[in-house]
């Protein structure tokens, strides 16, 4: 045991200085020169040759006309979290998350959604059975978790490369499809966060040591689901820019990793159930924001059952194997930074 308690140890030191080189390299990307990283021996180099070259420029020359990019050399400059602050910023303009009674109210300027606990409003003997009820499809599915457990590992930080079976996209060949599909990612979590300090679910290992989770129990509320919600999110913005309508393989994968949640032990069904509720919202408004026909269904319409079975039992299940399209001259219409980041999108998925 001492020796599995060490390598555990290890493998989170490892996790630790994965992530640590990751924010080093994103640092050093945007410092980089163009050749190279910086540093100080660099810069002293530069500053040499600069200084040797013939024929110094008087400090009263300037370029004419001053430069002034136009606005997608504006949004291709900039540095990655700026340019994703602004899009978020775009995204998420008008929508409020409020107490309403012991729920979360998420508005919108399209309509408003109403987030609950599996157990609000409840106490006493009511109480005790629905937490029971809600534990019960937690403790069925640990039988799921050998089979899923490279899944629930790997979805703890990535959840694009699942919904990207569907289509092929990366960093490097759809550079701008990506930047769009972040920005969502992140307005999504902004407001998911919101909503979960709100409802201040306790986790379902908090109500009994049987549960097990085989991940680390997230610290924040259960509900709504931040997995759901994201899956969902992306999948509904994905739909939009690639198919033009819904897509069943889409919604499965995002069912899939929804249901690896209450696989791993750290969600109920209903956190997930609310948190497809949310993305559906969100992604409503996004749409509308991106210039692009809305695929989600409304959050009333939100099917109820949990899982991929969920999606196929629903009138929501989309269309199976629906091929990429090259959306309409009015995909993408407006001026504003998301519109035109969208046209980009657009312009790699066509292409």
């Amino acid at each position: 045991m001492p020796f599995a308690n060490a390598q555990n140890a290890q493998n989170a030191q490892n996790a630790q200085n994965a992530q640590n080189a990751q924010n080093a390299q994103n640092a050093q990307s945007e410092l980089s020169h163009a050749g190279q990283g910086t540093s100080s021996r660099l810069s002293a180099a530069l500053d040499a040759v600069a200084i040797a070259l013939p024929g110094q420029v008087p400090a009263t020359a300037v370029a004419q006309p001053i430069p002034s990019p136009d606005p997608e050399r504006a949004l291709r400059r900039l540095n990655a979290r700026h340019r994703e602050i602004l899009l978020v910023q775009e995204l998420v303009d008008g929508i409020t998350v409020s107490d309403a009674s012991g729920a979360a109210q998420v508005t919108t300027p399209q309509g408003s959604a109403t987030l609950t606990s599996p157990f609000h409003g409840l106490s006493g003997a009511a109480l005790e059975t629905a937490a029971q009820q809600a534990l019960a499809p937690i403790l069925a599915r640990r039988w799921l978790r050998a089979e899923r457990m490279n899944e629930i590992l790997e979805q703890q930080s990535d959840l694009i490369s699942f919904l990207a079976l569907v289509h092929p996209i990366s960093a490097a060949t759809h550079p701008m499809t990506m930047t769009l599909l972040s920005a969502i990612h992140a307005a999504t979590t902004q407001i998911t966060v919101q909503a979960k300090a709100l409802l201040s679910v306790s986790r379902p290992a908090d109500l009994s040591s049987a549960v097990a989770p085989v991940i680390q129990t997230p610290a924040h509320s259960a509900a709504p689901s931040g997995h759901a919600t994201e899956a969902f999110g992306l999948a509904f913005a994905l739909e939009a820019l690639i198919f033009g309508g819904a897509s069943r393989e889409l919604r499965l994968i995002a069912a899939r990793i929804e249901e690896n949640r209450v696989v791993a032990g750290v969600h109920y069904e209903h956190d997930g159930y609310m948190g497809r509720t949310l993305a559906a919202l969100l992604a409503r408004v996004f749409a509308d924001r991106m210039g692009l026909g809305a695929t989600a269904p409304a959050p009333a319409d939100m099917w109820p059952g949990s899982g991929e079975d969920g999606v196929l039992g629903s009138n929501h299940a989309g269309q199976s194997g629906r091929p990429a399209i090259v959306q309409s001259q009015t995909a993408g219409v407006g001026d504003t930074r998301v519109a035109l980041l969208t046209r980009l999108a657009l312009a790699e998925i066509g292409g």
